[in-house]
């Protein structure tokens, strides 16, 4: 204040010595008397203005250091000084933090660029300068590391909801990520996880799995179907090197290890490699014959001691007993095809299945007279005569079928009798093969008993003769004469409903070969010949 005081007055005119020359003055204008005032020069007026104005430059930044107020800035920065010195320093740290948590400071950011969320907020000011700097870094690190922190956890919640969401759409190791989209793509599951890529490639890693479990599955599941359907085959004890594939196959077929084997070459394969390691008997073969010798050698005992009181009775006893042994062999005989009637119904049954049911039969036991091949050879007799029954009765179906006829074709049979299975179930085979072999057996038989009859009834048709031919070229009157005779027998009209063509062409033929012919020989020589090629024949 001594300073700008010195200064203010040092600048300022001295008033009494300018007062007195003025008295000074007046008093010489007094003694001069009164008059105007002295006019000053221009030069002089100048000079006094520029005076005044250097006066009032100089006197301005007094005013100014006087008049103006203290910067708030300062002024906060100040008091803040004050009042850190008042809070330990871990608190101001954590006021500060917080203050940047209110202010909703973003981790990619910048110290600058959040300066204008925080500088007017009063915790701004409880750190220095390079401490709020160092504050500031550390919290945008550690707020980072929480949202990474966050951000794997809720990808990991994600993953872990879409891998529920996978489990519970039933796929499989084929499932395609494009359909699983369209079907679940509203799932909230589906949507948490963010990115599609992440998405599919969850998936794909999903599947991938199923799909090695799923090979797995049916590794295990094949290898396990190999054990059975082999032990499977150990159990068959009518099998030997001989048995055919068929056979067994028919066997075997109802069995659910044989089904298990889903390809039909591995089966064979299995079942050929199995019967190249048994012998030429099967062991049912060779425990039945050896039960047989047994049954045999105990009735040989007792054959044995009957001849020796045979021969001390003579030949009469000996005749007798042989003429009895053939009358127990016809009733072994006629006992083993009893038994064959009672338990073998169906001509598709094979020797092996055929004999393991007769074996349960005591009846089977009382046959020891007949051998293995004699027994074999009955029941392929009686299959024979089983599946001769079931052909004619195929036959009488199809001749009373309103739909087929000996023209219908074989594809459109065979829909005929698969839709009628009630109809053709008990005299259709099994085999469509040979049902087909069967139908086509029916159509040549038919066909053949057609012409057969229809030849018949042209030789029985009287009118015509060997001048028929040449009656016919004079005049179709007598061709019609013949039609009228013929088309009221069955025998043509069952020939013009399927074979018109052929009905026409072997009338024409037999027209001809009477024309050829010419006239006929008498009775008596006709009667004649005939005797004579039955004593040739």
């Amino acid at each position: 204040m001594c300073n700008f005081a010195t200064y203010i007055f040092k600048d300022e005119p001295e008033q009494p010595a300018r007062e007195g020359g003025e008295s000074d003055s007046g008093s010489d204008d007094d003694d001069d008397g009164e008059g105007p005032p002295k006019k000053k020069s221009r030069s002089e007026r100048k000079k006094e203005a520029l005076l005044a104005q250097q006066k009032k430059e100089k006197e301005k930044p007094v005013r100014q250091m006087l008049e103006k107020p203290v910067d708030p800035a300062v002024a906060a920065e100040l008091q803040a000084q004050r009042d850190r010195e008042k809070l330990p320093l871990e608190e101001r740290l954590l006021q500060f933090k917080t203050m940047l948590g209110e202010k909703g400071v973003a981790t990619g950011s910048t110290f600058e660029k959040e300066l204008s969320k925080i500088v007017f907020d009063p915790r701004y000011l409880l750190l220095s300068a390079t401490e709020r700097r160092a504050c500031f870094d550390a919290y945008v690190r550690e707020k980072l590391e929480q949202e990474r922190a966050e951000k794997k956890r809720r990808m990991k919640e994600a993953k872990e909801k879409f891998q529920e969401l996978l489990a519970e759409a039933e796929l499989h190791g084929k499932s395609s990520f494009s359909s699983f989209g369209s079907k679940f793509g509203k799932d909230p599951r589906f949507k948490a996880v963010e990115k599609m890529r992440d998405r599919e490639d969850l998936f794909n890693e999903f599947v991938g799995e199923l799909h090695k479990k799923e090979k797995e599955e049916r590794r295990e599941k094949k290898e396990k179907a190999k054990k059975e359907y082999l032990a499977m085959l150990a159990e068959q004890t009518s099998f030997t090197r001989k048995t055919k594939w068929s056979t067994a196959k028919k066997l075997l077929e109802n069995d659910e290890r044989f089904k298990a084997v889903e390809s039909s070459s591995s089966r064979e394969q299995m079942f050929r490699d199995h019967v190249e390691k048994l012998g030429d008997e099967s062991l049912s073969d060779i425990e039945e014959e050896a039960e047989r010798e047994k049954r045999l050698a105990a009735d040989a005992a007792i054959a044995a001691r009957q001849r020796e009181v045979e021969a001390e009775l003579g030949d009469k006893l000996r005749e007798r007993d042989l003429e009895s042994e053939k009358h127990r062999l016809q009733e072994h005989q006629e006992r083993f095809n009893a038994l064959l009637v009672d338990l073998v119904k169906s001509a598709e049954a094979t020797w092996h299945e055929a004999r393991r049911v007769l074996r349960k039969d005591e009846r089977y036991a009382e046959c020891d007279l007949l051998d293995k091949e004699k027994k074999e050879s009955a029941f392929n007799e009686h299959v024979r005569t089983l599946e001769k029954k079931r052909r004619d009765a195929f036959f009488i179906v199809l001749d009373e079928h309103p739909k087929i006829t000996t023209q219908t074709r074989w594809k459109e049979a065979r829909r005929i009798i698969q839709d009628e299975e009630e109809t053709f179930s008990k005299v259709a085979s099994n085999s469509e093969r040979k049902v087909e072999r069967d139908y086509r057996d029916w159509q040549e038989m038919r066909h053949d008993n057609a012409v057969r009859e229809f030849k018949d009834l042209l030789k029985e048709t009287k009118i015509i003769t060997y001048k028929s031919k040449r009656m016919i070229e004079e005049n179709e009157q007598h061709l019609k004469d013949i039609l009228a005779v013929l088309e009221n027998d069955k025998r043509w009209m069952r020939m013009s409903e399927n074979h018109a063509s052929e009905r026409d062409r072997i009338l024409d033929e037999y027209i001809e070969v009477l024309h050829r012919k010419g006239t006929p020989p008498p009775p008596t020589q006709q009667e004649r010949e005939r005797r004579r090629k039955d004593v040739v024949a």
